[in-house]
């Protein structure tokens, strides 16, 4: 019998950037996502954005599970959301996690929301070039801030029905397929491992459908 996945974990092969689609005033001018703690965080609604779009490039490879796609996913223009799965916000890892809150809101010298998002990012400048002479153009400087490499975030997942088989194929190809994202692929950023509950080799056997 196929376990229920809990939790899709998300980690970062490359340093990537996340947008919140603004920036911090005199810090960024590309801010990445983070929750009030300062620790960075990708919302569940583009995590599952990411997903579909991942299954939607191979979903002609798999006809026999477009039914499961549209259970777990929903159809196409889907706004009553009838989709079973519901994917939440992927956040830093519980343990690290609990780490960062409790020395936030500790006491005495507890640390504030700039420090915590610094010790886990830093910042990049980029310009855009010039196509005429390959130099970089001019009023074109941006400073982006990029989530550091190693980082691993978690996403709880609830099911409104019980999955089958197909359902969890359907979840765990989408996830191995998803190679990608936020801002700067073309820079060399963005490179991610997703995983269900972490563990690479029951995503792939639920991606055969063998597990």
């Amino acid at each position: 019998m196929t376990l229920r996945p809990e939790s899709l974990v998300v980690e970062l092969l490359s340093d990537t950037t996340f947008g919140r689609g603004e920036g911090t005033p005199g810090v960024v001018d590309v801010e990445v996502e983070h929750d009030n703690h300062g620790l960075p965080m990708l919302g569940g609604k583009a995590l599952r954005g990411l997903l579909r779009d991942s299954w939607l490039s191979m979903q002609a490879y798999f006809p026999d599970l477009h039914g499961a796609a549209c259970r777990v996913f929903g159809p196409h223009g889907d706004l009553d959301e009838t989709a079973i799965l519901r994917i939440g916000d992927a956040i830093v890892e519980p343990a690290a996690r609990a780490y960062f809150v409790a020395a936030s809101e500790r006491e005495h010298h507890p640390l504030d929301r700039a420090t915590i998002l610094e010790a886990l990012t830093d910042i990049r400048s980029q310009t855009a070039e010039e196509r005429s002479t390959g130099a970089p153009a001019r009023r074109t400087l941006r400073t982006v801030r990029v989530v550091l490499r190693g980082l691993k975030l978690v996403a709880p997942l609830l099911w409104l029905a019980k999955p089958d088989a197909k359902d969890c194929q359907c979840l765990a190809l989408a996830a191995l397929a998803t190679r990608h994202g936020g801002l700067g692929r073309n820079r060399g950023r963005g490179h991610l491992r997703i995983t269900v509950d972490g563990n690479l080799d029951r995503t792939r056997a639920l991606a055969r459908g063998t597990a």
